[in-house]
């Protein structure tokens, strides 16, 4: 595994798209709507890219996916991503 620099600590949330990511295991379905309304309320102009947009990050298709994830969210422009993975 190489070493890599971590991204820059945003100043704000206000304005930012987010993306959630999720395995679809354990309850997320319940959690995420309130983290968004949560967020919409604290940062003004906040997006949300839905975990469905994404899929199911845990299955068949598992490698792939996350394989693909940097592109596509870099491609949907996303700043900060929640990620919601069972263990």
């Amino acid at each position: 595994m190489q070493a890599r620099r971590r991204a820059d600590r945003l100043s704000s949330l206000e304005g930012a798209r987010i993306a959630f990511l999720w395995d679809y295991l354990f309850r997320g379905d319940e959690l995420f709507p309130v983290l968004e309304a949560e967020l919409r309320e604290r940062f003004p102009g906040v997006d949300i890219v839905g975990y469905d947009v994404f899929g199911n990050l845990h299955g068949s298709d598992e490698k792939a996916r996350v394989g693909r994830l940097p592109d596509d969210l870099r491609t949907r422009g996303v700043d900060a991503v929640v990620s919601g993975m069972g263990c």
